[in-house]
């Protein structure tokens, strides 16, 4: 037992694995859709579950591990409270390798970052307007990330080195979960679709998913143009066309085949070859807009019945976003979808948790052990039952979090579900005269 990470770090059985190895037959050798887990074991387990870290883009499972400017990072903080931690890298990332023709045409492209893109959209974007304007309107609060953000500055230089997916990430984080036992997985970026994609088929051992600012919004993306991130969602028939997921999701009623789907180039392009799609105009804001679902039918009782996510939505969600980042702009457009399709969500707002300036990279920033402890509350709101373990959850964390809004199995026409100053629309799809909306999560118990 000793400490994994320098003295300031907790003391841990630190043991590193591979996981759910395959060897391609015929004449190639090589290793294909394996995963590098590292566990970290603290001296006494008090949590029910352990936890499972996934990292996004440009990262390895070593982004937990430590910060740029040297202090601890999350594995450490989740140690103290007592989870036993699972760090992965990704099939094709960091230590699991990838072979060039080992992954076949199973595994999304990886992206990658220039330095420039880094300062621009990470580090520092508040110091880079776009054509005289911000990039997204809440980039001027950006205040925690340490150092000043540019090349040169040795904070920037750490993070430039530790950067470096869907069917074999679903794979091999499943078999993981095979051999943790029921756990919860963390994401972020495009680790979140990767945590969904896996408690699609493994729900079962998911105990929750705490969703770093997940990749969005559905069925399009955010940017106008360049950096410039709009209200307005940009449809693509070619991105997260499942929803949550560019490969497919169990969904009820089940989403009809896509080879069974003959394109029609008259179709209006918002319809994407599963769901029939209307262009969702936020009622609060209507600069804002997304891509959501049109009922599948509307029942003789004017009951709007809509495509569930059978199996994501029988596992507790949270969605985490933070006040300076662009995803500000566009995470109300991922939940609302969630909820519309049956999620029992808590979107967790940092600023409305007065946890102000951070950027997509909170959990590297100066002040990421507090944004650690908002997802400390949240898991230990969980049913806290596994192999025989109880744990009560503190009355602190019952107090400081909202409850989670479950979206509606069939919305019922009219109905208002606590509509509130803090509500985000549930569906109001195009031609009906209707409202439906849901309340962001931001009721207090």
């Amino acid at each position: 037992m000793a400490s994994f990470q320098g003295s300031l770090e907790p003391l841990c059985r630190r043991q590193t694995f591979y996981i759910h190895p395959e060897w391609p037959r015929g004449i190639r050798t090589h290793l294909s859709g394996h995963m590098y887990v590292e566990s970290l074991e603290p001296e006494k387990v008090t949590q029910p579950y352990p936890l499972v870290l996934i990292h996004g883009d440009f990262h390895s499972g070593k982004v937990w591990l430590d910060k740029p400017d040297g202090n601890p990072g999350w594995a450490a903080y989740f140690l103290k409270q007592g989870y036993h931690v699972y760090l992965v890298d990704l099939p094709g990332v960091g230590r699991s390798g990838k072979h060039p023709s080992s992954t076949g045409g199973n595994v999304a492209k990886l992206s990658s970052l220039t330095p420039q893109t880094v300062e621009q959209e990470l580090t520092c974007p508040e110091k880079y307007p776009w054509h005289q304007a911000s990039a997204w309107e809440t980039v001027a609060r950006h205040t925690q990330w340490p150092g000043d953000g540019r090349q040169g500055d040795p904070i920037f230089t750490q993070y430039m080195a530790s950067v470096t997916r869907q069917t074999q990430a679903q794979e091999a984080l499943s078999a993981l979960l095979q051999r943790t036992g029921k756990a919860i997985l963390v994401g972020e970026g495009t680790g979140c679709i990767m945590a969904w994609l896996t408690t699609d088929v493994m729900h079962g051992l998911v105990a929750g998913v705490l969703s770093i600012e997940p990749s969005g919004p559905p069925f399009g993306s955010a940017r106008s143009r360049g950096r410039l991130y709009g209200h307005r969602a940009v449809f693509d028939p070619e991105v997260r066309e499942w929803g949550l997921a560019d490969i497919p999701l169990t969904y009820d009623p089940p989403l009809p085949k896509p080879q069974a789907i003959i394109p029609d180039p008259t179709v209006d392009r918002r319809n994407n070859p599963f769901f029939p799609l209307c262009e969702y105009t936020n009622p609060e804001d209507p600069r804002k807009s997304c891509f959501m679902q049109n009922p599948v039918r509307v029942t003789d009782g004017g009951e709007m019945i809509f495509h569930q996510l059978l199996h994501l939505r029988k596992v507790p969600h949270a969605v985490i976003t933070a006040e300076a980042s662009s995803h500000s702009i566009f995470d109300w457009a991922t939940v609302a979808f969630m909820r519309q399709a049956g999620l029992q969500v808590s979107w967790l707002r940092l600023e409305e948790l007065c946890i102000r300036g951070n950027g997509r990279l909170m959990f590297l920033e100066k002040n990421s052990d507090e944004i650690a402890l908002v997802l400390h509350k949240w898991m230990a709101r969980l049913p806290a039952v596994n192999q025989g373990m109880v744990v009560p959850a503190p009355a602190s964390a019952l107090e400081a979090l909202p409850k989670p809004v479950p979206g509606p199995k069939s919305a019922p026409v009219p109905h208002m579900y606590n509509s509130g100053p803090s509500s985000i629309p549930a569906v109001q799809p195009q031609g009906m005269e209707t409202q439906h909306q849901i309340e962001a999560g931001w009721q207090f118990v």
